[in-house]
């Protein structure tokens, strides 16, 4: 009752005036000079981990973790070789290291606690294929790793906790598994295995129990590459339409199978690769052909997918003369924030930044009205949620009042 008497005293000044909205702006920066990959980030954009590697021999030599909140780019410690993946919170990353005992690569975990990294070990009768182990990612709690190891040299998906050690996953297909991503709680898997022709978009979960999303051989190419926070949705590269020359971007769930993402990929004839998904449905990726490959986004979910540097210079970002934008690695939850990398030309962030009148537009429908302040008083006290209108880590009586100036305004 307290929400709607304090709403109802605001909105009698906010309706006074009415604000026409700005459009989107986009901007374009590097990490670092020293950044070459951007391999992941927090869903609420704050934390980066990625790969080492100076120009120009491009040879990787460790891993970092950069906060964007405070322009602080942290060098994590030795020994470990990259950083590939980090929890919601910054305080664990997942990465790979020489083992102490075989000086083997394996995986690794480290922890913001200790400042150290620990190995992972590998499974029992992994050999060096290179590596005795691979770690892919964490969970957004931190808690659970997913990764590739060895029987022999045929690989293996793996899931690893502190309480349980390195586990492997059901083998499924022919062998030669990977376990590439994995929801916040640790519950479901996504990666591939070896079906019929090539890799299959494959799922587990952390029962170790998994099943090939194409029964029962695997007959779709392609692989799981991400997935939202609670896996309801995976995102995969798969050959769906036999009328396509190569594999297309799709999602997957449990209602619907196999859906391809827009039209699947910029260029026809080259294979779409779906890797991050925000919260209104915006997807983004990359196509590959031949060793060469062009970022993507598809945004708000509807529509063909559109080449990212395009996308980002019609709203105002400038690029480096030649640069290509090759991976779109990840996307914040709220669509502002967008991570990459190319081969060897560095690690990139591109903002966007929406107007305080198209922030407050909560449901998308053009207008800053009843149906978004129902929103924000749903959302009354909540934390990293778009009614955060300021930005201040919880949604309150400034973002109710930020709403209420802007009432009737058009996006």
């Amino acid at each position: 009752m307290r929400n709607c008497i304090l709403a109802a005293s605001l909105i009698a000044g906010a309706l006074v005036g009415h604000t026409t909205a700005i459009a989107q702006t986009a901007t374009f920066r590097f990490i670092n000079e020293n950044a070459a990959g951007a391999n992941d980030m927090s869903p609420d954009g704050r934390w980066v981990v990625g790969t080492i590697a100076p120009l120009p021999a491009c040879e990787s030599i460790g891993g970092y973790l950069y906060d964007t909140v405070n322009d602080v780019f942290t060098v994590l410690p030795p020994p470990a070789i990259d950083a590939v993946s980090v929890s919601d919170d910054g305080t664990v990353i997942v990465g790979n290291m020489p083992d102490p005992d075989t000086g083997d690569t394996v995986a690794a975990i480290w922890r913001a606690s200790t400042n150290e990294w620990e190995s992972l070990g590998f499974l029992p009768n992994a050999d060096a294929c290179p590596s005795r182990s691979t770690g892919y990612e964490v969970s957004g709690d931190g808690a659970t790793v997913v990764g590739l190891s060895w029987e022999g040299c045929s690989g293996r998906g793996f899931i690893w906790t502190e309480a349980e050690g390195m586990r492997e996953l059901q083998a499924l297909a022919n062998g030669s598994n990977r376990a590439s991503v994995v929801s916040y709680d640790g519950s479901i898997i996504g990666g591939f295995a070896q079906g019929s022709f090539s890799r299959t978009p494959t799922m587990w979960n952390s029962t170790l129990a998994g099943q090939l999303l194409d029964p029962p051989n695997g007959d779709v190419v392609g692989e799981v590459r991400g997935m939202t926070d609670d896996g309801s949705v995976l995102l995969a590269s798969g050959t769906v339409d036999e009328n396509a020359p190569a594999a297309r971007a799709v999602k997957w769930t449990e209602e619907n199978g196999f859906e391809v993402i827009g039209n699947g990929s910029v260029f026809s004839a080259w294979a779409g690769n779906p890797e991050d998904i925000a919260a209104d449905g915006t997807v983004v990726g990359f196509d590959s052909f031949l060793g060469s490959r062009q970022a993507w986004i598809q945004p708000g979910g509807e529509g063909n997918l559109v080449a990212l540097k395009n996308y980002a210079t019609d709203l105002g970002a400038e690029f480096p003369a030649g640069l290509q934008i090759e991976v779109a690695q990840a996307i914040s939850n709220d669509g502002s924030i967008i991570i990459g990398h190319g081969r060897c030309t560095g690690a990139w962030i591109i903002e966007i930044e929406n107007s305080p009148e198209c922030s407050a537009d909560l449901n998308d429908d053009g207008i800053v009205d009843g149906a978004d302040l129902a929103s924000l008083l749903a959302a009354w006290g909540s934390t990293n949620n778009p009614a955060d209108l300021n930005g201040d880590g919880v949604v309150d009586g400034a973002d109710l009042a930020t709403l209420l100036s802007l009432w009737n305004a058009s996006c």
